[in-house]
């Protein structure tokens, strides 16, 4: 190479370099203009992926409310303790006995998946009985919305759940049909509710009115009505029983945990997310305690995060959650370092196209994010890569705006085909 030629690549490299750095330096000026005239909090981090060189932070050491962002920290722990293979429930066989035990699974008697461990349990001559396990924990997360009981977000946590603990009433008012069918006599036609449930009582309600619907309310759940529901789809009796022994117990598997991973964050799956930090819980301490899988993953896993987060469920449901931008992008620079490229961005969302960003972010193929959403609060998190071929990784976070997201939304599709084009 000439003396010449390598002297116009430098000129060349050098360019490049400055027009990144003073594009970057654009985006972080105009971003500190626009979050000092906003009338809410804005919190933004963006970085490198390889690097994890600073690209914009504006407020990204701030303490945000994440809303579905939480679930990023889901996705962490369960990948970080958990296995390949998801276990539908643990069993063992003592005579003409089947003993089963709950394993946690979220989907069982909920997908079309579990064919298998359900001819499992049908296709014998056994007695079979189910254990009286108790949750370690309470039956909805700190911070959670009471008079949110009969949302279909908000089903209960349980040991082993049927049905995703929610009972779907279908049809019209003169026609219902009901699963699981052993509420059928539990659902009234009622002039003056909206479909609904008592807050302390399986009783449910559908206004004669309302026409044809699909409605799916959770249910209250209990060990007692766990075997009852097992029974009628099994077509046998289902007795419950005290169990201590854990070690005579094996899972049996069906389902990839990579598909529970997909649902929860392409479609912000609440239910599957409390499910998956009970099974964490379960693994690393041995009870199922939400609260103690998060202290276990903060203290093991996770000393090195800038600002250490205020973190209390599995989904996000609860506004006690606090985190910051810079941590949440520690989090996804974590993951993108330890977990396959391509597996990692199979979880999230393509903007545009899938789950809950189907309907935003129209044409933005290249980002690949997890969303959170409560009222007042907007939040998107995940991986970019640049029109370049760079991969960043940002974290945007917006609490305590008025009215709907829509604008906020707006604002950061805007910001991200920036960071698109000209990084």
């Amino acid at each position: 190479m000439t003396i010449l030629k390598s002297i116009s690549l430098w000129i060349l490299l050098v360019a490049l370099i400055l027009t990144g750095c003073s594009a970057a330096k654009r985006f972080q000026k105009d971003l500190e203009n626009s979050s000092i005239q906003t009338d809410y909090f804005q919190g933004i981090s963006v970085v490198e992926a390889q690097t994890g060189k600073k690209i914009i932070d504006v407020q990204g050491n701030k303490y945000f409310t994440p809303a579905s962002n939480v679930k990023i920290f889901t996705l962490y722990a369960s990948q970080r303790f958990l296995g390949d293979s998801v276990p539908s429930f643990n069993y063992r066989i003592s005579g003409d006995s089947l003993i089963v035990r709950g394993a946690a699974d979220p989907m069982f008697f909920n997908d079309t998946l579990h064919n298998r461990s359900l001819n499992f349990l049908k296709n014998n001559s056994f007695k079979i009985y189910l254990v009286d396990e108790k949750l370690d924990d309470q039956v909805y997360g700190p911070g959670w919305s009471w008079e949110d009981f009969e949302m279909d977000f908000m089903p209960e946590k349980s040991v082993m759940p049927l049905y995703g603990n929610r009972v779907q009433i279908a049809g019209k008012t003169d026609q219902l049909i009901v699963v699981p069918r052993l509420f059928q006599e539990r659902v009234s036609v009622v002039d003056h509710l909206n479909a609904g449930r008592d807050k302390d009582n399986n009783d449910f309600y559908v206004k004669k009115t309302q026409g044809e619907l699909i409605k799916n309310i959770p249910f209250k759940t209990s060990n007692q009505l766990t075997a009852d529901l097992l029974g009628e789809e099994l077509g046998v009796k289902v007795t419950l029983l005290s169990e201590t022994d854990d070690k005579a117990f094996k899972p049996f598997y069906e389902v990839s945990y990579d598909a529970l991973y997909e649902k929860m964050m392409k479609e912000s799956d609440n239910f599957i997310a409390e499910q998956l930090l009970l099974q964490v819980a379960r693994k690393v301490t041995g009870s199922y305690n939400s609260k103690k899988a998060i202290a276990f993953v903060l203290d093991s896993c996770l000393t090195g995060i800038p600002q250490k987060p205020r973190w209390v469920d599995g989904s996000g449901l609860s506004r006690y959650n606090l985190m910051t931008p810079q941590s949440i992008v520690y989090l996804l620079r974590r993951m993108y370092r330890e977990i396959p490229h391509e597996r990692l961005f199979s979880y999230f969302a393509f903007g545009g196209e899938e789950g809950t960003l189907k309907n935003n972010y129209s044409g933005m193929p290249y980002i690949r994010a997890k969303s959170g959403t409560l009222s007042n609060n907007y939040c998107l998190s995940g991986y970019l890569t640049t029109k370049k071929g760079k991969v960043l990784v940002f974290s945007i976070m917006n609490n305590h705006y008025q009215g709907s997201s829509t604008a906020r939304k707006t604002e950061i599709a805007r910001l991200l085909k920036r960071l698109y084009e000209e990084l």
